[in-house]
């Protein structure tokens, strides 16, 4: 017998003040219609992750956009609409709101039934693991960061935030192939912001990653912008995901444009999981009078687009393709 698993994974979730102007309601915030065109996507998937870049606040706020996140906890409810099985935390952002922040954010994902890993509540929280099960498969489930931003981590609490070490990762990940995981997903927030090629940093970790057998698939977020799916011996490296739900203006080329990657997980009888070459789709976040997150390719097979519309969705193909190459 043959076990296949598809599994969607897509970047920053970066609440702006404009984004949660444009999910705004009579009634507070709903943000299920700016994601909502990447519903067949996301849902067509066996396993589907986000990865949260913010803090979330109480639902009366107060809400606070960039340097120091806040966002709507609202958000949380429309990526568990769409499809979505869980979200990473380790991020730069992860303790905007200090210690309390985090706790609220994971409490408030524990809610909307979204499984969460890279953030943690207590040291038992931060020593288990993160696995679905998914056609007879377990699949470990990893998240780091490279910082929080000059930001401290409580002293008494260093277990409550992931951060990147190469020999810690290898080590948790040989512990969830220990506890029974077939494969092991390692999320990396890393890179240099705005930066399609990965640097120096991200280049040594994940040919030292990609050498542990523990290791399935490495993906990272952070840049914002599109980085390149790249084999490194046996280990698929997507090395960055873009910005999935954001509104960073002009800041850089490229921050209006991400991908989900889909990576399928094969097993033969009773050997090795493997992952097979990633595809992926570009996403693009249209900030016009109806904020929405397009399904590039979906959103091109719609007859009669606007000339413009069309034309900025063929950019935005074109633009990721001649990063992939």
């Amino acid at each position: 017998p043959r076990q296949r698993v598809t599994i969607a994974l897509t970047g920053d979730v970066l609440i702006h003040n404009s984004v949660w102007d444009a999910a705004r309601t009579r009634n507070g915030f709903d943000f299920e219609p700016l994601l909502r065109p990447l519903n067949p996507t996301i849902q067509g998937a066996d396993l589907a992750l986000c990865h949260l870049e913010v803090p979330l606040a109480d639902p009366a706020g107060p809400f606070r956009s960039y340097p120091q996140f806040s966002a709507p906890p609202q958000v949380a409810e429309a990526l568990a609409e769409i499809g979505y099985d869980g979200c990473s935390t380790a991020s730069n952002h992860a303790v905007d709101q200090g210690y309390a922040g985090l706790v609220r954010t994971l409490d408030t994902l524990d809610a909307h039934g979204l499984a969460h890993t890279g953030t943690a509540r207590t040291p038992a929280e931060a020593g288990s693991l993160t696995t679905f099960a998914r056609d007879g498969l377990r699949i470990g489930w990893l998240s780091y960061t490279y910082g929080t931003n000059g930001l401290a981590v409580d002293p008494d609490k260093p277990w409550s935030v992931n951060l990147i070490s190469a020999r810690g990762i290898v080590a948790d990940a040989r512990r969830a192939r220990r506890s029974g995981a077939d494969a092991v997903l390692v999320a990396l927030h890393w890179g240099t912001e705005y930066r399609n090629t990965p640097d120096a940093f991200q280049q040594q970790l994940a040919r030292r990653l990609a050498r542990s057998p523990a290791i399935t698939v490495i993906y990272g977020h952070h840049a914002h912008v599109v980085q390149p799916i790249r084999k490194l011996g046996r280990t698929w490296v997507i090395f960055g995901l873009g910005n999935s739900l954001a509104d960073q203006a002009t800041v850089a080329r490229g921050v209006d444009v991400g991908l989900i990657a889909e990576v399928t997980l094969v097993r033969s009888g009773n050997g090795p999981v493997r992952a097979l070459r990633p595809t992926y789709r570009p996403t693009l976040i249209d900030t016009g009078s109806r904020f929405r997150v397009w399904d590039v390719e979906r959103r091109l097979s719609r007859v009669g687009l606007p000339a413009s519309e069309r034309a900025r969705l063929e950019a935005a193909r074109d633009y990721v393709a001649s990063i992939m190459r």
